[in-house]
């Protein structure tokens, strides 16, 4: 079993290598074969949709604001951080710059991730592209 140490390098490098360099061969150092999700099975799966991320936000960069070891369990929670030259989701562009968190949580046999669970801030990102208006404008309040 790979310690918690060395499990947080791997998911670090992941993040910097694949996400913030944008050398998407180095999945296949985190994601096994067996890994599937919507796009596909493999790495390469996991490496579509950072593609359209790239794609739409040309110069994103990725920060690790938390990453907890658990086991064969990592809780990685990130903010992305990027500007919409491409067009997010086949719209667009709005040349707007945005944040979006994530929270990922990894499931890891031996030294691969063959499931995760990624939760991020869909309705933020949607707002701040001017897709949907803010359910919770902010009041300014007129000084007296």
């Amino acid at each position: 079993m790979m310690h918690a140490a060395e499990r947080d390098t791997q998911v670090r490098n992941f993040v910097k290598e694949v996400w913030n360099g944008r050398n998407y061969e180095a999945a296949a150092d985190l994601y096994a074969e067996s890994y599937v999700n919507p796009f596909g099975k493999g790495p390469s799966a996991r490496v579509e949709p950072i593609r359209r991320y790239h794609q739409a936000f040309p110069d994103l960069h990725l920060d690790v604001e938390e990453l907890i070891v658990a086991g064969d369990t990592v809780v990685l929670r990130v903010t992305f951080r990027g500007t919409d030259t491409g067009g997010y989701v086949g719209r667009a562009p709005t040349r707007r710059a945005v944040e979006e968190w994530a929270v990922t949580i990894m499931h890891f046999e031996g030294d691969r991730v063959v499931s995760e669970w990624i939760g991020a801030d869909k309705l933020g990102l949607f707002i701040q592209l001017g897709v949907l208006d803010d359910p919770w404008p902010r009041q300014v309040k007129e000084p007296a």
